[in-house]
């Protein structure tokens, strides 16, 4: 199955950190969808293949919305100095890295 769009172009923001909670909400559900439609083997709708294709698309959608989703924590965690981003770890980690 080929699509005339290009996911990169569809889900994209300037606002990382403004979105990542909601981005990563709907990933959920899009996780849970691929997985439920993976799961029903029963209902004839379509083929395998068919199928397959479908959770394919979905789950390169979720981790398009996973993307913005890290790239707003990280934002979040720098401004905050949450996690790596505190104070001293993290250039303690960088030159621990260079020995």
């Amino acid at each position: 199955m080929t699509h005339a769009f290009a996911i990169e172009k569809m889900i994209r923001t300037d606002s990382h950190k403004d979105w990542a909670a909601e981005c990563a909400t709907t990933a959920m559900a899009l996780v849970l969808t691929a997985r439920l439609a993976l799961e029903n083997e029963g209902s004839g709708i379509c083929s395998d293949n068919e199928r397959a294709c479908v959770v394919a698309d979905t789950l390169e959608v979720a981790y398009s919305l996973m993307a913005i989703t890290s790239d707003g924590v990280e934002e979040m965690q720098r401004e905050g100095r949450y996690g790596t981003w505190r104070e001293g770890e993290n250039e303690s980690a960088m030159t621990a890295a260079r020995s």
